[in-house]
Order: structure tokens, then C-alpha cells, then sequence
């Protein structure tokens, strides 16, 4: 928790700790305690405290493999919180291998439909594979935008798509320096 106020970013640590209490919120199962936790990838609960509490990082990386896989996420998201890693283990069937990344397809289906739509418009332009996955970070990230005054999960359809249409608008004006005219 330490490294997270500092950097104001989510530690390890925390990741852990939240991946490790979502997975009881199904309804179905209790919480995922600490102690389950440890007993599932075969260390002492003190041992999960103190990676949840940032006091060690596991070295191991078939321990990192283990936590990830019990937890349900992806270890590159356990270790570095990156969003695409763990978005495109969750993709919906519609838009898998469309693109070199697929992470537009976890956004609200109207957002996805018109992120995949101005994709498309790219690929029939001519841009690289590169490109591709260049202008589809920008897309996401602009749907996602921390900016907004509420979290995405609680933003509208409308408004989740009104983003991605501005983060188009830069991809269009980036492309055209480079003398691409999606």
C-alpha cells in the first residue's frame, strides 16, 4: 500500500488484494480469505499479508504463474497492472483475431461496435499492424478516460461512445501528419 500513495498508482500489492477479494463476490462463493489464498498456490498466510501489504514481491515466477491462475487474471497484469493484458484474456467471441490486439471488445457493445467500425476504416486505409494497435490503445484509453467525473463501470453507453469518438478524432489527426487519410 506504501508504493501505491507514493506513486499514486496500484502496487502489486493491491492488485492481489483485489483480485483476490473479487473472486468471492459471485454470490455464490464466500470471500477468498488470505489463508485460501495461500493454501491454493502453497505458502503461509503471512507470506500472501505481506505481498498484499507491499512488505516482499514473490521472486518466483512460477509462483507469480500460480497466483495469477488461481486469482482468474493474468500474471502481466498481476505484476504491471496492464489493463491490455488482463482485458484481452476476457474478450467476447465477436471480435477475436480481428485486430493484433482485442481489447476493444471488453467496452459496452455499442463502444465496441463503433471502436471496431473506426478500425476497420484504418485497415481499408492501409495502416500497419502497428498502427493498428497503436489507434486502438488511443481508443480504449478515450473510452476508459480518467478524466470523467465517474468511474467507467457507472458511465452510459452514450457517453462511453461519445469518448471513443474523440479519441478517434486524434487518431485521424495523427494519421493525416503521416499523410493517411482514413
Amino acid at each position: 500500500m506504501i508504493r501505491s500513495r507514493i506513486a499514486s498508482r496500484e502496487s502489486f500489492g493491491d492488485r492481489l488484494r483485489s483480485a483476490r477479494r473479487r473472486l468471492g463476490k459471485d454470490g455464490k462463493a464466500r470471500k477468498l480469505t488470505q489463508s485460501d489464498l495461500a493454501a491454493a498456490v502453497g505458502v503461509e498466510r503471512n507470506t500472501v499479508s505481506r505481498w498484499e501489504n507491499g512488505g516482499m514481491l514473490p521472486k518466483d515466477p512460477a509462483m507469480i504463474a500460480a497466483l495469477a491462475r488461481t486469482l482468474q487474471v493474468t500474471a502481466d497484469w498481476l505484476i504491471s497492472g496492464s489493463v491490455w493484458a488482463d482485458q484481452a484474456r476476457r474478450l467476447q467471441e465477436g471480435a477475436a483475431g480481428r485486430y493484433p490486439a482485442t481489447a476493444i471488445a471488453t467496452l459496452p457493445d455499442q463502444a465496441s461496435t463503433l471502436a471496431l467500425g473506426y478500425l476497420d476504416r484504418l485497415g481499408e486505409a492501409g495502416c500497419s499492424d502497428s498502427q493498428l494497435r497503436g489507434a486502438e490503445q488511443l481508443l480504449l484509453a478515450g473510452a476508459r478516460n480518467q478524466v470523467a467525473s465517474r468511474p467507467f463501470e457507472d458511465r452510459s453507453d452514450a457517453d462511453v461512445c461519445a469518448d471513443v469518438d474523440s479519441a478517434w478524432d486524434t487518431v485521424v489527426q495523427i494519421l493525416r501528419r503521416d499523410g493517411i487519410r482514413p
